[in-house]
């Protein structure tokens, strides 16, 4: 019987381990994935809004060369803070239900390595986050192979075509490092002007539009994905380009049909999990969710700086209940 399961192993969850660890609880980490499998989705090369100290976790501190850390030093970083604090993380391990109640609940799951698995736990932690969940536009042609709604580097599409569609940064940033790899940038974007951009990235854009390298559709919808082209809606005009790869920049959001499973309540109309925002308990007495999740569909409201403070406050909070 453990304390507490852990699902997911990206910062949120890491910290909650660490947390756990240290007031004695028995826990273990369930990861389907890599280890912080979100940051290694990240694009090449990503440097890091935050400083170290703000993404570090516990007190073991992050060492960079420059001012911000990119993404290998920051994979890298949780790496060795697993390994460093002996932490029990089991990756490629995938949970499949839970059920139970509060104070008796059953995990079973299907590790990789050693097949049908089962826990017993007295309370479950999730931290599954939402980037492993694309929000699809469900247009024809989206399941080509063309497509993908991940970005991670702009090499491969030297002296192609590309249709980023969005326009946050995440959608800026990838047309930006297109164009710089050589591709043949157009951006669709359902707005009339980009909005939300981080504020040294939007005159990068602008520039490259003004002189031609961007070609910006603004109030534009994708309608049709074809093997050589793409036709968009723009402004009531049917407009079709030519086009070889598409990148559907539209943001992502939490595994509604999971959560729903453990009954955890999701409220429809933003995806957010319905928990207690001092605790982080859901609706299911038991079931924590902390991390990016908490805010439903992925916004700029939670990320690492304040996600790692969540774990923390979930076991403080099973102690309190143990008295």
């Amino acid at each position: 019987m453990y304390d507490a399961v852990i699902i997911g192993a990206g910062p949120a969850g890491l910290a909650a381990a660490y947390a756990a660890k240290q007031a004695g609880l028995e826990y273990v980490v369930l990861e389907r994935q890599c280890i912080v499998h979100t940051i290694y989705q990240f694009p090449t090369g990503l440097i890091f809004y935050s400083t170290p100290e703000l993404i570090s976790l516990g007190d073991v501190p992050m060492i960079v060369q420059g001012l911000k850390p990119t993404r290998e030093e920051a994979l890298n970083y949780y790496l060795k803070f697993v390994e460093s604090q002996s932490l029990k993380v089991n990756t490629y391990e995938e949970v499949h239900t839970i059920s139970g109640q509060d104070g008796d609940f059953e995990i079973k799951s299907v590790s990789q390595r050693e097949g049908d698995r089962r826990y017993r736990t007295r309370k479950v932690i999730l931290a599954t986050g939402a980037f492993d969940s694309a929000n699809r536009i469900g247009v024809p042609g989206e399941e080509l192979s063309k497509v993908f709604h991940y970005f991670k580097e702009g090499h491969p599409y030297f002296d192609r075509d590309v249709l980023v569609v969005g326009g946050k940064s995440s959608a800026v940033e990838t047309a930006l490092t297109l164009y710089r790899a050589g591709a043949r940038v157009t951006m669709s974007y359902r707005r009339s002007a980009f909005r939300g951009i981080k504020y040294w990235v939007l005159p990068d854009l602008e520039n490259r539009i003004a002189e031609g390298s961007i070609t910006a559709i603004m109030d534009s919808t994708l309608k049709e994905i074809r093997q050589t082209e793409v036709v968009l809606d723009a402004a009531g005009s049917e407009r079709v380009i030519p086009n070889d790869f598409v990148f559907c920049m539209t943001g992502h959001g939490p595994d509604v049909p999971f959560l729903s499973g453990t009954g955890v309540e999701v409220q429809p109309e933003n995806n957010i999990p319905v928990h207690d925002p001092d605790t982080f308990e859901s609706n299911a007495p038991g079931i924590y969710i902390i991390g990016v999740i908490t805010a439903g569909n992925v916004s700029s409201d939670i990320f690492i700086e304040n996600s790692r403070l969540h774990g923390p406050k979930v076991v403080e909070h099973i102690l309190s209940q143990d008295g």
